[in-house]
């Protein structure tokens, strides 16, 4: 009969693993973030015993966890950080080797040291980050003699006093907050490094711990050093970040503080924050995420001014100057004169923020009373949001001379602005999950109302010198600022964020006393904030048609001003890689036009022939004349109108007379007999923009042109903002192209003239035409591939199709969807090229090789299928990891 054998026991790496799988099955049912914390560090506590028990029992050393590990936050891959002190430790080297192996053997990071008692004063007084990780330490193995040792060596009397450390821990964190420039609404943010996030909390309690002895919020409280609001503020925001960060660890698989978007997705999904039709889950996750970041930034700044002004500087000089019943300057900061203010006086609320709009000499409002304005703002009510008073104070600080979006800011801050506009408060901490858009809706709106004050500069006037000349005409900066307020405030509610927007702010103005034509002016620009933006990217602005459409929208110089301004403010804010010198050109030329079509009378349209008309003659007797140094023959008309053929009637719309002739007298004076023409010219900068480079490319007409085309341009790292294709009855074509450097600027004499070189000889055949260049995608565009849109409209009566893609950006996109539709036999005639962040909407007018618009409806299905699936393949793009049922955003601003 055989003896059944007893199971061998688990090695410590067995047991930590067993209740990791434990743990994590637990988080996922949502489970207090603190209680699995603490199990996981007091095995790891155990663990570490037992292996001191086997390696250095007996010897006159003592063993700490430090940072994340002496503070009990031992997350699922973070390091194992541990100080071993002896008064000689190099006596031990050997066992302690032993155990730091053993250590090892755990699977985890390991991060050690070994020091004698005698080196930790001068290590901490030379490092202050040293010294804050030993005031984290927390005993495992304890010697008595050592702990003494340790206490009195780090005694704030000898090192560090509290004066001194809150200094040095302000200037760490305020470095540490340049680093992430200075927003607390970074895309992918830093759980524990960015504004707001664990260092900031753990940055206040270290103060708090070196001067008062503990790091408790509750016994904090007691005293009160901390507000019962700041108490919960603090205890609840550690364990939601902790919260995060846990997930975090878990579904990256390694250390990992960073919130990328793929990670973003997948704990959003995981902890059940489904999509709805207003907003993806993972927005919903984020903004949590957001506002409790907001909440701790707050926190941390009241608790170190508070420390500040309550504690080291209350034996300083104490200079008060009356401001009038309610306020003081007190020591360069605004203060209520007393604890009751608010409660006594509720529009103080707001009367505070006036006074600061007013005063560019205060330096900011005192902690006590900045614990007043939260401990006050239930008053903010209905009853209150109608109080004229209130309104008054209001509209007062939009129209104050100073630091209007720092007052906006800071009411947003202390929770005045959304209590004050509910809607506002809804949208406070609101993202969405693109590259597009860089700022949360309520971030993105202080900066639309920054670039408003902005053009009121002088600076302006060189770099946006119509939307400095917008706002110096208008009369009333105020509704500028209030539909800034108000033309995203609908995002995130379902429907129309417009349409929503625009019924808010009518509620607004009416409850604010506005007259009626200035409220219909603010509904107007909130309702259309997007049609500026779309009609100068999508439309052909160049044509009398577009024009008169958008003037008779628009109707009036001074609504066209505030919508001008409104509209590069808006680009400007969402992301400002968005504005360059192709989309200040396309606007600058939607301006003018405008204004002149306003004051001609929308009664007295542009007749587009006979704009036509008007410049080829002026064009037409100047190249029928000689001229030059050489005095070259005049031109015949016949070649001039040979010329003209393929140039198509929308070159005249989209040049001065004097381009016109100049570029004819190119084309008309080459014989194709010679092979292709290929020839470039940067157009004169505009106030406010740099020249922009035209490339024309003229040869026979036969399949794939506009595809080696913008493979090669692609190639020479330059970008396409534009496409225009023409080709004449007789065979001829002329491709014409906007192109951009890297930087979106012209291109330099030299290397225009390579590259027309380079395109010439390719499309002579004298050299080969390799493939498409290979560069990969970043990682923030990997992580937010969209799948493709495709589809193929067509108009009555209209001799093309439309073929629209909306498309994840990636390198060589457009060389990619011509070398397309040269596969599928399709000519393109016109290309309206849009890139927004980390997407692309681009436009095409398409006909079949017949030079008819595409009408069956298998033929296009059968184009749209096979074009989608391709440009998904390309950039790999699925419902999984694409941002599947996202609604595509209209305009440069979205």
């Amino acid at each position: 009969m055989s003896e059944s054998r007893a199971p061998e026991p688990r090695t410590p790496r067995e047991r930590l693993a067993e209740l990791d799988t434990v743990l994590e099955a637990r988080y996922w049912r949502r489970e207090q973030v603190f209680s699995l914390l603490a199990e996981r560090t007091a095995l790891i506590d155990a663990l570490l015993r037992e292996l001191w028990q086997s390696t250095l029992t007996g010897s006159e050393l003592a063993l700490y966890a430090v940072g994340g590990y002496g503070r009990g936050e031992m997350l699922p891959k973070s390091d194992l950080d541990v100080l071993i002190v002896g008064t000689d430790p190099r006596a031990h080297a050997e066992p302690v080797e032993a155990f730091v192996h053993a250590l090892f053997d755990l699977g985890l990071d390991v991060g050690h040291s070994v020091r004698a008692v005698g080196e930790l004063r001068q290590l901490a007084r030379s490092d202050q980050t040293v010294a804050t990780n030993l005031f984290d330490r927390r005993p495992l193995v304890v010697n008595g003699e050592i702990a003494a040792a340790i206490d009195d060596a780090l005694d704030p009397r000898r090192v560090w006093p509290s004066d001194a450390y809150y200094r040095a821990k302000l200037d760490e964190q305020r470095r540490r907050h340049a680093r992430f420039a200075n927003t607390d609404y970074e895309l992918e943010p830093n759980i524990k490094e960015s504004p707001g996030g664990l260092r900031d909390l753990q940055t206040a309690m270290w103060v708090f711990q070196r001067h008062f002895g503990t790091a408790d919020p509750a016994a904090l409280e007691a005293p009160h050093i901390l507000t019962r609001q700041e108490r919960d503020w603090l205890i609840n925001g550690r364990r939601y970040l902790l919260w995060v960060r846990y997930g975090l660890h878990l579904v990256a698989g390694r250390k990992e503080d960073r919130l990328q978007f793929e990670h973003q997705r997948t704990l959003a999904r995981q902890l059940g924050y489904v999509d709805t039709n207003a907003r993806l889950g993972v927005e919903r996750f984020m903004q949590g995420y957001y506002r409790h970041v907001l909440t701790l930034r707050e926190v941390n700044d009241i608790m170190l001014q508070a420390f500040d002004e309550q504690i080291l500087k209350r034996r300083g000089r104490d200079e008060r100057l009356a401001i009038n019943d309610r306020f003081q300057l007190r020591n360069g900061y605004m203060e209520a004169v007393s604890e009751q203010v608010f409660a006594e006086h509720p529009s103080a609320l707001l009367e505070l923020f006036v006074l600061l709009a007013n005063r560019p000499d205060v330096a900011g409002v005192r902690a006590n009373t900045i614990r007043a304005i939260r401990a006050n703002l239930h008053l903010i009510d209905d009853a209150f949001r109608r109080d004229d008073r209130n309104t008054a104070l209001f509209l007062n600080l939009l129209r104050s001379p100073h630091s209007v979006v720092t007052q906006l800011t800071r009411m947003r801050r202390y929770g005045v602005l959304g209590r004050y506009l509910p809607e506002f408060g809804q949208v406070v901490g609101q993202m969405q999950h693109d590259l597009f858009h860089i700022y949360t809706v309520d971030q993105h709106t202080m900066e639309v109302i920054r670039n408003m004050r902005r053009f009121r500069l002088r600076s302006a006037e060189r770099k946006h010198p119509i939307a400095a000349h917008c706002v110096r005409a208008i009369t009333k900066i105020e509704l500028l600022y209030i539909a800034g307020l108000f033309h995203d405030i609908g995002k995130g509610r379902g429907g129309d964020h417009s349409t929503l927007g625009a019924h808010d702010v009518v509620v607004f103005c009416q409850r604010h006393g506005l007259s009626k034509s200035d409220t219909v002016l603010v509904e107007w620009l909130v309702q259309e904030h997007l049609l500026m933006s779309a009609t100068a990217q999508r439309k052909d602005i160049y044509d009398p048609d577009v024009i008169h459409a958008f003037a008779q929208e628009v109707k009036s110089e001074r609504r066209l001003n505030y919508l001008y301004a409104l509209t590069v403010a808006d680009i400007n804010a969402t992301n400002p890689t968005l504005w360059n010198n192709w989309r200040a050109t396309l606007l600058r030329q939607l301006y003018l036009e405008t204004k002149r079509a306003l004051r001609r009378g929308l009664e007295s349209p542009l007749d587009r022939d006979e704009s036509i008309s008007e410049t080829q003659s002026w064009a037409l007797s100047r190249l029928q004349e000689p001229r030059g140094k050489a005095q070259l023959k005049a031109l015949d008309r016949v070649a001039i109108e040979g010329a003209w053929a393929v140039l198509g009637e929308d070159f005249f719309l989209r040049h001065t007379p004097r381009e016109v002739a100049e570029i004819t007298e190119v084309i008309a004076r080459h014989d194709l007999a010679d092979g292709a023409l290929v020839f470039t010219r940067a157009s004169a900068p505009q106030p406010g923009e740099a020249a922009s480079t035209s490339l024309f490319a003229y040869l026979w007409d036969r399949p794939g042109i506009f595809a080696t085309l913008v493979t090669l341009i692609d190639r020479a790292d330059l970008s396409i903002y534009d496409a225009r294709l023409v080709t004449s009855d007789d065979g001829r074509c002329c491709n014409q192209f906007v192109i951009l450097d890297e930087d979106g600027n012209a291109i330099d004499p030299t290397r225009r003239n390579q590259l027309s070189d380079r395109l010439r000889s390719a499309l002579n055949g004298e050299t080969p035409l390799a493939g498409t260049r290979s560069k990969r995608l970043s990682r923030r565009a990997r992580q937010l591939t969209r799948p493709t849109e495709v589809r193929i409209e067509n108009e009555p009566q209209s001799d093309s199709s439309t073929l629209r893609i909306i498309a994840s950006d990636r390198p060589g996109l457009l060389a990619i969807i011509g070398q397309l539709l040269a596969e599928l036999r399709i000519n393109i005639t016109t290309a309206r090229i849009t890139t927004l962040g980390d997407r692309v909407e681009d436009s095409f007018d398409i006909q079949a090789t017949d030079g008819e618009p595409i009408v069956d409806p298998q033929h296009i299905y059968e184009i749209e299928n096979h074009m989608r699936q391709e440009l998904d393949r390309s950039v790999g793009a699925t419902p999984q990891n694409g941002l599947n049922g996202v609604n595509g955003m209209n305009g440069m601003n979205g």
